[in-house]
């Protein structure tokens, strides 16, 4: 094969080849909100058909400022260590709920609720790993890791007896780090001291003579397997990372009594100063803003992030994704979002004199969170108030006797903040440097030459894509059989996934006083994963009927069965069929442990059955100890005939 391929090489001819194109400029159109983003955002692509030149629209994309913002009293003094408290879910079209689509004024996507679900479905099995690294960070997509989550279904209490509630309730799956205690015993037990997580220890003269200190190390690996020191989501760690740029760091290291470095002042008076990183990158934060690149912003008891969302069409909308070049077409785009308003409690955790934990962390939800846009999703995750964890900063650990619970307020907003009335001061008026949302695509100029055979080999075109339908069924009892007729009749169809998800009556249990909370789905969760994964929940005797007539031979029993036989030729290149050449990020350890899609392939059949109704029937049997929702999608072909010089609609 090496050989064939050299010779191959040494024989191709590359000179005198003319050039396809003469000229790519990329355009872009603002929305037509006039500034309003707590409804529909409409985007109308008029301006980009009048320009005479042939859209790409395979590659066009959205831009959305986001501002995702908190406000706390701690963050009065701590707004820079808060680095590591909030981000999105994995993707961000988790901040759009539904998208319908018109073509020249005629209707070619309809409008589909819980598209961000699906989306990371299609894209979870579709992204390779070197998608993952060219467009992960400009798409926020980066999947949340498959064992890292834990459930809390133990009533939230002030005592030693849950140490899952530093977490949230629930399904969760936002620890970010694992965690390794070292603990040191002093010969001289007279002055016990409890040594705060992250602090300095500074022994008091009277007890600094002689100390003969046995250090207790405990590891992952020297812990039982389902210790939750060991859970790590470094899916949701490198989605923070990529959103925090801080901008004003200390110059100055105090280690003991020792300080190493100077401080340097930008201005007087001021030990604090722009980081090195971004006096060589943009000079300051204007020069951040000029380039839009992510930065923070914080103020009294506030920090906001402000960053750019880039969310590719074709990753959202398969029309877009099977579109060629064209002209004079016009686009006009219909966007449900999911901006959120969270009201979050986090209790901190408490030590007596010997350092031992008398009670541990808590983070609640102290109302059902707010979502505007006429969405259905939290797109917000934060991270878990467990000792050494991200939202830690709030709450840090306290004596026994002292503290009561801290409130949060966090929110996700389209170019400004969304809430001024639950906010305060300054964070009520948070804004992007970009005003609008936009839809950007590139236009092409051809050479006449390239021009003249493109539309001798195709002046017009049939696009073949995919629509979609979803359907809920809630509340599946724990350990019964289902069976739900999805639909009467579906023409075209292409594929079938179902999913999990927890309703409220499953997804926990509140506490009383301090620890009381507000139990939400994992959809509506900010401690899930849920929305950029399912839910792991076990099915089993599953199968699909198309008017009457089973999908699978056999139920599929067994997750082997399901994962080989179906879910791993769902969107994967050539069906996971050529090794070497693959993509997908699901892998059977990630399927079995977290990202459970029920997937069928319904595309098969006789010519002659082509556009003919089918029925939809699911059966099998919900193995979790809670009664679950499940989701379904529908996914069947349409079609329409263009012009590709003129743009009209033919059929």
């Amino acid at each position: 094969m090496a050989d064939e391929t050299q010779l191959d090489k040494s024989l191709a001819d590359e000179s005198g080849k003319p050039a396809t194109f003469v000229d790519k400029q990329w355009l872009y159109v603002n929305d037509s909100n006039n500034g309003s983003y707590t409804g529909q955002i409409v985007i109308d692509s008029t301006t980009l058909s009048n320009s005479g030149s042939y859209i790409g629209w395979s590659e066009s994309f959205l831009q959305v400022p986001l501002v995702l913002q908190a406000e706390s009293t701690p963050l009065d003094a701590n707004a820079d260590r808060f680095d590591f408290g909030m981000a999105l879910k994995s993707g961000y079209w988790q901040i759009i709920h539904s998208m319908s689509v018109e073509f020249n004024n005629g209707s070619v996507v309809q409008q589909t609720p819980f598209l961000n679900v699906f989306s990371s479905f299609k894209n979870l099995t579709s992204w390779s790993e070197g998608d993952l690294r060219c467009w992960g960070k400009i798409t926020g997509f980066y999947p949340d890791t498959a064992d890292s989550w834990v459930f809390n279904s133990i009533l939230s209490a002030a005592s030693t007896a849950n140490g899952l509630q530093g977490n949230g309730t629930g399904f969760c799956n936002n620890r970010l780090a694992t965690t390794f205690s070292s603990s040191g015993l002093l010969s001289d037990v007279a002055y016990p001291t409890a040594i705060a997580f992250g602090a300095t220890y500074v022994e008091a003269t009277a007890n600094a003579a002689v100390l003969n200190t046995q250090i207790v190390l405990a590891t992952e690996v020297s812990s039982f397997s389902d210790n939750v020191c060991g859970c790590a989501n470094t899916g949701l760690l490198q989605r923070m990372k990529w959103l925090n740029f801080d901008m004003i760091v200390p110059y100055t290291t105090t280690v003991g009594s020792n300080t190493i470095g100077t401080a340097v002042a930008a201005t007087a008076g001021s030990a604090n100063v722009l980081s090195n990183k971004v006096l060589l990158l943009a000079r300051d934060s204007g020069g951040l803003t000029s380039v839009f690149k992510n930065y923070i912003q914080t103020s009294t008891t506030g920090r906001a992030i402000v960053f750019n969302a880039i969310i590719r069409l074709k990753d959202i909308c398969d029309f877009f994704d099977k579109m060629p070049l064209m002209k004079g077409a016009t686009m006009r785009l219909y966007i449900n979002t999911n901006q959120c308003f969270l009201p979050l409690s986090v209790v901190a955790p408490r030590v007596n004199l010997a350092g031992a934990i008398v009670e541990f962390p808590s983070l609640q939800l102290t109302a059902t969170p707010t979502i505007l846009g006429g969405g259905q999703t939290c797109p917000i995750m934060v991270s878990s108030a467990d000792l050494g964890q991200g939202m830690n900063v709030i709450a840090p650990v306290k004596a026994a006797a002292a503290g009561n619970a801290v409130a949060l307020k966090v929110a996700l907003s389209v170019v400004q903040c969304q809430f001024p009335s639950n906010f305060t001061g300054a964070n009520q008026t948070v804004s992007a440097p970009l005003r609008t949302v936009r839809l950007y695509a590139p236009a092409y100029t051809m050479s006449p030459q390239a021009e003249a055979s493109y539309l001798a080999m195709s002046p017009t075109k049939k696009i073949v894509y995919e629509d979609l339908f979803q359907y809920s069924f809630p509340n599946q009892e724990s350990q019964s059989t289902f069976n739900i007729l999805v639909s009467n009749g579906l023409p075209n169809l292409k594929s079938i996934v179902v999913m999990s998800f927890l309703p409220s009556s499953s997804n926990g249990v509140s506490g009383a006083g301090e620890y009381a909370g507000t139990i939400v789905s994992s959809l509506f969760s900010p401690f899930s994963s849920s929305g950029g994964t399912p839910d792991p929940i076990a099915l089993t005797n599953f199968n699909i009927q198309l008017s009457g007539k089973n999908l699978f031979n056999d139920q599929n029993q067994y997750d082997f069965q399901e994962f080989y036989e179906q879910f791993v030729s769902s969107n994967q290149l050539n069906g996971s069929l050529t090794t070497g050449l693959a993509s997908g990020l699901i892998g059977e350890a990630e399927w079995s442990d977290l990202y459970r899609y029920y997937y069928a392939d319904c595309s098969r059949g006789l010519p002659q059955e082509a556009g003919v109704s089918r029925s939809i029937q699911i059966t099998g049997v919900n193995k979790s100890a809670y009664n679950v929702n499940l989701m379904v999608f529908a996914s069947f072909t349409r079609s329409i005939t263009v012009d590709v010089r003129s743009g009209v609609r033919i059929e």
